[in-house]
């Protein structure tokens, strides 16, 4: 009983959000259920409210228009999100990092480079090292992969192991196709 997923008025996934924040959407009726949350027995959970009382959502779905493009630019840029872009992977090398990991500018600071999504990629402390205050190019180092800016999809695929099974039929990439005879 922890968040619920939020969809557009087209059924389309815009984020996660928690349940509290899901409930506060309903209450100014902003947002309606599609989906509640149930137990193992399919029982649902239940908050009492000051005018009444409420299923806790699984999934939502917003009844106030936004611009297609409106959420696209709130990805925060943070150490958090970039590790999990990368999937917790040196960008250099390939090793996993954990938490030993650091931001690396692929155009460094001093030479104008940006703090954003196309210019960092995590890097293991002995690739940074390496590569110091100079291009990847010129320290004789490559990219196993471009930088650029996470979806929503990559953003919450640590979650998706866990993820309702409701949610399955909202999230692109989540469901997977049996073939059925």
């Amino acid at each position: 009983m922890q968040r619920a997923l939020l969809l557009d008025r087209n059924y389309m996934a815009l984020s996660v959000v928690p349940w509290k924040k899901a409930i506060k959407l309903m209450v100014k009726g902003k947002a309606e259920p599609v989906e509640s949350m149930t137990d193992e027995d399919n029982n649902s959970y239940y908050v009492k409210h000051g005018e009444g009382t409420f299923r806790v959502p699984s999934i939502i779905r917003l009844l106030v228009v936004i611009p297609w493009r409106a959420h696209m630019g709130r990805m925060r840029f943070s150490r958090k999100n970039m590790m999990i872009r990368d999937n917790n992977e040196c960008q250099y090398c390939s090793k996993k990092v954990g938490k030993a990991a650091t931001i690396d500018h692929v155009v460094p600071r001093s030479k104008g480079g940006k703090t954003d999504y196309q210019n960092c990629v995590t890097s293991c402390k002995d690739c940074n090292n390496t590569k110091a205050a100079r291009l990847p190019l010129e320290a004789g180092m490559k990219l196993s992969k471009v930088p650029k800016k996470p979806t929503f999809l990559t953003m919450y695929k640590h979650h998706l192991s866990n993820t309702p099974e409701e949610w399955a039929d909202y999230i692109i990439g989540l469901k997977t196709h049996e073939n059925k005879l």
